[in-house]
């Protein structure tokens, strides 16, 4: 009877039905013995390359500023004002630097979020969406470290240069600013690294 009723529906319902079934078995066996599709725009990954070494660059000039300012000290402690003001205004444009590296990366970051969308599988895709989060964050940290660093640099120029007395401790407020958004700086592009990493373990 069943026979019957299958040769009772019509050729092109019965190729339309097996040809369904056999999409449906192809899907299942994908999913079951292959897994989900495992994607990554290239776009995504150049962009992350190009990220990840201007986040690199960034840190070490946050560093060498750290030794710069030691350096300022030292020299002010000596009461050598003119070296010190030259170390500076030298950090000044080491800090416009900065800020143009934060644009840079901006660009890059930008590119990586708009090709999230490529990446499969989800899951892979949530991680990628974290890490770019962390970055966007450390750029935020970044502008409140290079504001901060201007603050400083034109309070320690004004008092060697004689202009401002009685600004200890505005610049110790200020040293105590700076050092807690490089530590946030770090902590985050340290993130970055340890999210990416787990991003690779998915392919």
């Amino acid at each position: 009877m069943i026979t019957s009723l299958y040769f009772k529906i019509p050729r092109r319902l019965r190729i339309l039905v097996l040809f369904l079934l056999i999409v449906f078995a192809a899907y299942f066996i994908t999913r079951v013995f292959l897994g989900e599709s495992k994607e990554v725009p290239r776009e995504f990954l150049e962009a992350r390359q190009q990220a990840s070494v201007i986040a690199q660059e960034i840190i070490r000039m946050s560093d060498e500023t750290a030794n710069r300012l030691n350096e300022v000290s030292n020299l002010s402690q000596e009461r050598k004002y003119t070296e010190a003001v030259n170390l500076i205004v030298q950090e000044i444009e080491r800090n416009r630097q900065a800020r143009e590296k934060a644009i840079r990366l901006s660009a890059q970051l930008e590119k990586m979020t708009q090709s999230i969308s490529g990446i499969t599988p989800k899951s892979a895709s949530q991680s990628a969406l974290e890490a770019v989060s962390s970055e966007v964050a450390l750029i935020s940290r970044l502008i409140s470290y290079n504001d901060y660093m201007i603050q400083l640099l034109e309070v320690l120029r004004a008092k060697f240069l004689g202009q401002e007395k009685n600004s200890d401790g505005k610049i110790q407020e200020l040293i105590e600013k700076i050092n807690n958004e490089a530590r946030a700086i770090n902590d985050l592009d340290q993130k970055f690294n340890r999210i990416m990493s787990g991003f690779d373990s998915y392919f």
